[in-house]
């Protein structure tokens, strides 16, 4: 990742607010080659700091490190700098190949009220950590996010109130590839601290797991104390849904019996497809979070650095990310940026767009060659968004893209390709 570039990048964009600065980072690309350690994008926070990230993406392969560092790991000076930090809208993708890495996707530790929304992670090993030596959160809130196949979803680790409320959590992960949960909740020990996880809150989320893992794994019993847990929706292709506490795996039976998710169920979400995570229904099992939390992803979403389109809770609440509008109201259509040419997303994993909005130049054939100049396959384009669909033998790799046409000046891109 080309520190120096994202250095001068958060300096332009930085601007002095009384006394604290303002840094918004949005609709921009990170892509991270370092295979190793990597600090990933490093938000600087040496001053208290009003920080949004909107609308990015980020792709690394490193083993160790993070993919965005937006807080401390440990009590310092920079602690709380970004209190009230809003990430949201961006899309997370780790295509490392070190099956023992725990590389954090999204971190925010020894902050408060964080509000992270509307966020898709694809493969990261540790997705969404929130982490402190005790504090607690009144106003912050994990909500509206997609996470597929993590090896943790989300770590909850010495900080009390987080409240996450309807994500959808998707995992074809076996024990032997994680042992952890899709939300993991424990005391925080590190350098001889001994911090619990007080008062979690987990209400209407959908979790589906192709294997035996566990959905939610409090490690610790201290961090029981006000936790709340109901309005879910579970389901394991294996059988039953199992959970841990203090170390002992608890079947679903056994979990109500502790006295959580007594309104929740386990059925099969049924969603479309595993890319987009819509259910094929309306998943009516959840609870009224309050007009604070109505917002969730709308059936038509997309992370393509603009806004993912929202829709808003209506009739009974919806469980997971994916919210469905009002029975019988068509979703509003499209909207997309005038007058623009673009190519997205890089790096594109078996599908990329082509969106053309400018009537001046219009293309009617996108071509792909490979690195060596060499002619791959073309389809055919319109005005509008074009889903290029990549065949399933193409090979991995960086790619060149050209939309052609007899009068308008070719427009190429270099794409990354993982297929």
């Amino acid at each position: 990742m080309r520190n120096t570039l994202l250095t001068i990048f958060f300096l332009v964009f930085t601007a002095s607010l009384y006394s604290q600065e303002i840094l918004i980072i949005r609709e921009r690309e990170f892509i991270d080659t370092e295979t190793g350690s990597s600090q990933g994008v490093n938000v600087p926070r040496s001053t208290r700091t009003l920080f949004q990230f909107l609308n990015n993406t980020v792709t690394a392969v490193n083993s160790f490190g993070y993919l965005l560092q937006a807080g401390d790991e440990n009590p310092a000076a920079t602690n709380n700098n970004l209190d009230g930090e809003i990430i949201s809208g961006n899309k997370f993708v780790w295509n490392g190949t070190d099956q023992t890495s725990m590389t954090h996707a999204l971190f925010t530790g020894y902050n408060l009220d964080v509000i992270i929304r509307y966020n898709y992670l694809l493969n990261t090993p540790n997705g969404i950590q929130r982490k402190s030596d005790g504090m607690t959160d009144q106003n912050g809130v994990i909500a509206y996010n997609i996470l597929k196949n993590p090896k943790l979803g989300i770590a909850v680790k010495g900080i009390n109130g987080i409240k996450i409320y309807n994500n959808t959590f998707y995992s074809d992960k076996n024990s032997s590839q994680t042992a952890r949960g899709l939300i993991d909740i424990y005391n925080n020990t590190d350098n001889g601290l001994n911090a619990p996880s007080k008062g979690t809150k987990v209400f209407n989320n959908v979790f589906y797991t192709r294997n035996h893992i566990y959905n939610i794994d409090i490690h610790d019993a201290e961090c029981l104390e006000e936790f709340e847990c109901d309005y879910n929706v579970y389901w394991c292709e294996a059988g039953d849904p199992i959970f841990q506490v203090d170390g002992k795996t608890k079947t679903f039976a056994m979990w109500q019996a502790m006295g959580y998710d007594l309104h929740s169920v386990v059925i099969n979400p049924d969603f479309i497809d595993l890319e987009s995570f819509v259910p094929r229904a309306r998943l009516d099992y959840g609870m009224n979070l309050g007009d604070a939390f109505k917002e969730g992803l709308a059936t038509n979403a997309l992370w393509n650095m603009t806004s993912p389109k929202t829709a808003t809770q209506n009739g009974t609440w919806q469980a997971g990310a994916i919210i469905y509008a009002v029975s019988g109201e068509e979703e509003e259509e499209e909207e997309w940026p005038a007058n623009v040419t673009r190519i997205f997303p890089n790096p594109a994993m078996g599908v990329f767009y082509v969106l053309m909005s400018d009537p001046d130049n219009q293309y009617g054939i996108a071509k792909v060659y490979d690195s060596f100049g060499r002619f791959v396959f073309s389809r055919p384009v319109n005005f509008g968004l074009n889903p290029i669909e990549v065949p399933v033998s193409m090979p991995s790799g960086l790619y060149t893209v050209t939309l052609e046409a007899a009068t308008v000046e070719r427009f190429i891109r270099k794409v990354i390709i993982i297929n």
